[in-house]
């Protein structure tokens, strides 16, 4: 049986990144705001001061019945136009970019807001309807009206502000800027833990530790640290987790080590700490928002899209936060306040991430010598970037692949003449190592 703090953990994960999410908890304040000024309309001190101060005070019900019941209608026509706009949006960016950038654009919190207070004031109005109709004609929630304006002003603000996140949003260089903070925020994150550490730590020796396989089939993409480090320090256990995020999980595959062998209520609880679904969200591992970038490449260099440029692009900003991802160890460690940790998660390793992110781009772009180019451009930026980086050789063996890419495709000697004058820039970069590349023959076409 699943434990409350890991049903809330899952509860969690998939209503922040819901659209209902903001919506709901905006409209929950505006109903709460209407119970508060329905509750003080009539108090004496606040009549008095209506009394004293008439502007902008509805003192006719059928006034402001007609007044609320425009701004209900007007809005809900906002609302209505405002999302159709948004899956056109995410129609286009599903057609032209990657369906994987979809549940980032759906969570998106600006367009969340927009809809939030487009409800919220909907049901502001229609519960000072309600009102009116109860207290009847002599007496008339002024200040109510007065507020349901104001929210109706801000309404319209809200819409022009919609307009032109909306047209930013159709733009692929928003969605990879996006794409790019996101991701560059998770890695530094990441980086400033491990800095923290008083020790730099290392992967257990866990080959003779005791494995437990997985129960259920999906893609792991979250691990209730807390939760499992709880687990761990109960019962005096240090755990390796042997599959990355955004691995494919099926049941009976090895999930997971502990340094000795526990029994079977510990292993369901610590195999109830894991969390499997289909989205991926750039905020909750860099490897999806570097995965997201490099299918945006991807799709921008098929036949349909013929967009090079966006590609180019692309691998100049993962080349960025692969400078970043240097820094790293290859697993990551949840780290304890009083002791050493006790839990630790496998990575991909540098070579692993270069193949699953650049590897597509580097086969749908090989026979453009700017987009291999740039390939050459970005490793090389990487050794200038850590020249002690112990990843030199996994840098230098997929510079060796795109030259073998190119070799394979690149026909024109011109094409491969300028391939080669930035082999020559590439192997002035610091080697620790005398492995060079090869440049290209210009005669073996």
């Amino acid at each position: 049986m699943a434990s409350p703090s890991n049903i809330l953990f899952r509860l969690y994960q998939r209503t922040i990144h819901s659209l209902a999410f903001y919506p709901t908890v905006i409209a929950l304040g505006f109903l709460l705001l209407c119970i508060v000024t329905m509750s003080i309309e009539y108090q004496s001190w606040l009549m008095s001061i209506k009394q004293k101060i008439d502007i902008g005070l509805v003192r006719n019900a059928d006034n402001a019945r007609l007044i609320l019941g425009t701004l209900v209608g007007g809005i809900l026509s906002l609302m209505v136009f405002s999302f159709s706009m948004v899956m056109v949006v995410l129609n286009n960016a599903a057609a032209a970019l990657s369906p994987r950038v979809i549940p980032g654009l759906v969570s998106s919190k600006s367009h969340q807001k927009t809809l939030g207070v487009y409800l919220g004031t909907i049901l502001y109005s229609l519960l000072l309807i309600t009102t009116i109709e109860l207290n009847g004609s002599d007496k008339v929630p002024s200040l109510g009206v007065l507020i349901s304006l104001g929210l109706g002003i801000g309404c319209l603000g809200l819409f022009v502000h919609f307009i032109r996140s909306i047209s930013q949003s159709i733009q692929v260089e928003h969605i990879l800027s996006n794409l790019f903070t996101t991701t560059h925020c998770k890695l530094q994150g990441r980086i400033k833990k491990m800095q923290a550490l008083e020790t730099s730590p290392e992967w257990p020796n866990d080959q003779n530790w005791a494995q437990t396989r997985s129960q259920r089939s999906g893609y792991f993409k979250a691990l209730n640290v807390a939760a499992a480090n709880q687990i761990l320090k109960e019962n005096d256990l240090q755990m390796t987790v042997l599959v990355h995020h955004g691995f494919f999980v099926s049941a009976g595959h090895p999930l997971f080590k502990t340094n000795r062998p526990g029994n079977e209520e510990i292993c369901q609880q610590l195999l109830d700490c894991f969390d499997f679904f289909i989205e991926e969200y750039a905020s909750i591992h860099y490897f999806f928002g570097c995965k997201q970038i490099s299918e945006i490449a991807v799709k921008a260099l098929s036949p349909g899209i013929n967009d090079p440029g966006t590609a180019i692009k692309a691998i100049d900003l993962l080349s960025v936060l692969f400078t970043q991802r240097l820094q790293l160890p290859d697993f990551d460690v949840a780290e304890l306040d009083d002791e050493p940790p006790r839990l630790y998660i496998r990575e991909l390793t540098v070579a692993q991430l270069l193949q699953l992110v650049l590897g597509s781009i580097r086969t749908y772009g090989g026979a453009d010598p700017g987009v291999l180019t740039t390939l050459l451009q970005a490793l090389k930026n990487m050794l200038y970037a850590c020249p002690q980086t112990r990843y030199q050789n996994e840098i230098i063996d997929y510079a060796k692949s795109v030259l073998d890419t190119a070799d394979a495709q690149l026909l024109n000697p011109r094409d491969r003449q300028e391939l080669n004058a930035f082999v020559q820039r590439f192997n002035a970069a610091p080697l620790q190592n005398e492995t060079a590349l090869k440049p290209l023959e210009i005669d073996a076409r």
